[in-house]
């Protein structure tokens, strides 16, 4: 305790734990020291004085201590913080009331100095904005916190390389977005650098703008709250799936934001492209392009065929002729010595193969390829050698060696300069002698078609569904046509034709003419029939046109055949007044000596073809036909001829072959039945052929 100047001691303030007031703000002040009573009473001054000096120039109001306490070293007063002077300091003065004085005001004794050291300063501010000024900064710093948060996830995350393909395959509105962001997208690590600045500032200024209406406690935990709520979570979700979206609606924004933080983010984004590089974008080699569209197949618009081809193209550089190819024991081929006669030619067209490679001595050693086109102008009767068509077209191989891969296979075929058909062939080394090239398959642009498209391309002709594997196709078998089976010589026929006639003869039959449509004559029974001994022949030179030899057909008198011409010409009269035309190959004559009087002939019904006994053989072979015109022959003539008879038998044949009979009519009732349409002149093991095992 220090004595005053009149007897009675004042309070020596060494400190306190308040530094600033705010306006108008009722505070509790705690000062530390000596000499504190209950009768203490502090004040405020503006002048700088030295200790214990009388203050001057007070500071209206002064504080009575706190009742109860009092410590020897503290004690509380309630204090209303003055009116803040900008750059003023305040101290403190204090002074004991002597006895008997209660109210401060009556006092006249003068407060004493408490000196201008740091800890006895008082310091007042204004406030820098009025309250609704700072809630609406702290708002607006939340909302470009937001913002800033979302860019950086939503803007960054849309690499150079995905907004390419945006602007190039999206909508219209998708394609605008990616318009409006590529420029600022480019600059990528200045554009990082501005938002993430932009971030920081506006989160610093949230922190400090709140820290001044609170406590720095409340100040940290509600800023840490609303800044990863607010500012981060709800905005980084929001960007994450709508990221093009904002980020054009919000360019101007981030180019106000690049410009304002230009001074300092253009200097940091250069050295991150010194040292790291520019962002060049998302880069996919094939493996992970492949990996990307199988494991986006469940989310995008592609389905599993297009996987498969978009797979299957990505691995054409990895995969050689050797995995695609033929081997060279299953390649269907001719020897240079054959003969192009109707046989060979039905092998070939049987086969289905567009190329035929053609070998001379051993299957490896081929010489040329044979093209079905080569054999348009090819008679089939010449017999004419394979040796000399090849010398003719002389059709180039191409090999290729067996590590060649499938990209560079598909762009050869692509070019069409060498053809759409290669033979495989490597260097044998094994053995003793020098190294020769062996042949060993034979790879085509189907092959390479197929593993683009992850799929077997299977066609009319095709036996196999895949050469390599062997597994066959599974097809009707009566699709496949023999053509050889024209080709062959029977003891029955007296007069032959050659084999593409027969061929083009039973082509005509089973398309053009009614009476032996498949339904009521079968293909197989037909091509039977035409086995039968129905060809003729008329030589015409050294006749005269009334020779009966040379008539086909007579005016007025009965027949019971039908005739259709294969070669030469006839001469047509009709009617009373004689009217004369020509007809030649392919004209046919009598089918009303067929099918007068056939009701199930003309229209087959399933009850009508359910039994044989529908059919009434005698009552049919009772009709005949009387033509009204005659055909007589021009020209040497070949043709064919179907009697009644042997026509109603191709019939029945084509019931039991449909399964048309039942289980108890059999071979014996069959053979009944033929009996009693069968000509004399037709001998009984003819009609055999007809015959079937039962019902199918």
């Amino acid at each position: 305790m220090r004595r005053q100047a009149k007897g009675h001691s004042s309070p020596h303030v060494v400190g306190s734990n308040v530094t600033h007031f705010l306006v108008k703000l009722v505070a509790v002040l705690t000062l530390f020291g000596q000499g504190f009573t209950k009768r203490t009473v502090i004040a405020f001054t503006e002048a700088a004085l030295g200790y214990d000096k009388p203050c001057k120039f007070l500071v209206p109001g002064e504080y009575l201590v706190v009742p109860d306490s009092v410590t020897p070293t503290s004690a509380l007063f309630e204090v209303t913080a003055p009116q803040p002077i900008q750059d003023t300091k305040i101290y403190i003065c204090a002074k004991n009331l002597p006895p008997g004085v209660i109210d401060p005001s009556k006092d006249e004794e003068k407060h004493r100095h408490q000196g201008t050291e740091n800890w006895k300063i008082i310091a007042t501010h204004h406030k820098m904005l009025p309250l609704w000024a700072t809630m609406t900064l702290i708002l607006i710093c939340l909302m470009f916190s937001a913002l800033f948060s979302g860019l950086n996830l939503g803007l960054m995350s849309l690499d150079r390389t995905e907004l390419k393909i945006i602007s190039n395959t999206g909508t219209d509105q998708e394609r605008k977005y990616a318009r409006a962001i590529m420029p600022v997208r480019d600059h990528g690590n200045y554009l990082l650098c501005s938002i993430l600045l932009g971030n920081v500032a506006v989160n610093s200024t949230f922190t400090i703008l709140l820290d001044e209406l609170t406590s720095g406690l409340f100040a940290v935990i509600f800023s840490t709250l609303a800044i990863v709520l607010l500012g981060e979570i709800t905005p980084q979700a929001i960007c994450s799936r709508h990221g093009l979206m904002v980020g054009a609606k919000s360019i101007v924004i981030t180019k106000g934001v690049m410009a304002l933080t230009a001074p300092m983010a253009y200097p940091v984004s250069k050295l991150l492209d010194y040292f790291l590089g520019e962002e060049i974008g998302n880069v996919y080699n094939r493996e992970r392009l492949k990996e990307l569209v199988k494991v986006t197949t469940d989310v995008n618009d592609l389905d599993k065929d297009e996987v498969n081809i978009i797979s299957g193209a990505l691995e054409l550089r990895k995969k050689k002729v050797t995995e695609v190819m033929t081997k060279l024991e299953d390649v269907f081929m001719l020897p240079i010595t054959s003969v192009l006669d109707f046989e060979t030619m039905s092998e070939i067209v049987k086969s289905g193969y567009s190329r035929i490679p053609v070998y001379e001595g051993s299957r490896g050693n081929i010489v040329t390829v044979l093209f079905i086109k080569d054999l348009a102008f090819v008679d089939p009767d010449d017999n004419t050698p394979l040796r000399t068509l090849a010398q003719y077209y002389q059709n180039s191989c191409n090999f290729v060696f067996e590590d060649v891969t499938l990209d560079v296979m598909f762009k050869q075929f692509k070019d069409g300069h060498k053809g759409h058909m290669a033979f495989v062939h490597r260097i044998n080394n094994e053995g003793e002698g020098d190294p020769f090239y062996e042949t060993i398959g034979l790879v085509t642009l189907e092959d390479v078609i197929e593993e683009m498209i992850q799929a077997e391309i299977v066609d009319e002709t095709d036996v196999f569904m895949d050469n390599r594997t062997k597994r066959r196709r599974n097809k009707p078998t009566n699709k496949l046509q023999d053509f050889a089976a024209f080709a062959e010589r029977h003891e029955n026929q007296r007069t032959h034709i050659s084999p593409q006639l027969t061929l083009a003869t039973f082509q005509y039959l089973n398309s053009s003419v009614d009476a032996f449509r498949p339904e009521i004559v079968s293909e197989t029974v037909l091509r039977r029939l035409l086995r039968q001994d129905v060809i003729h022949h008329i030589k015409v030179k050294g006749k005269s046109k009334k020779d009966p030899s040379i008539y086909v057909y007579q005016q007025g008198k009965p027949v019971d055949y039908f005739v259709l011409i294969l070669e030469g010409r006839v001469e047509v009269t009709v009617g009373r007044e004689n009217l004369v035309f020509e007809a030649g190959p392919f004209t046919y004559f009598g089918v009303q000596a067929l099918t007068q009087n056939i009701g199930v002939a003309e229209s087959p019904t399933p009850s009508a073809m359910g039994s044989l006994q529908n059919i009434n053989m005698d009552s049919m072979l009772r009709h005949s036909f009387v033509p009204d015109y005659s055909v007589v022959a021009t020209a040497e003539l070949f043709y064919l001829t179907v009697k009644r008879a042997l026509y109603l038998a191709a019939k029945r044949a084509t019931l039991m072959e449909q399964g048309a009979l039942s289980k108890g009519q059999g071979r014996d009732q069959l053979d009944t039945e033929l009996d009693k349409v069968r000509p004399v002149h037709i001998q009984r093991h003819c009609y055999r052929t007809w015959q079937l095992k039962g019902p199918r």
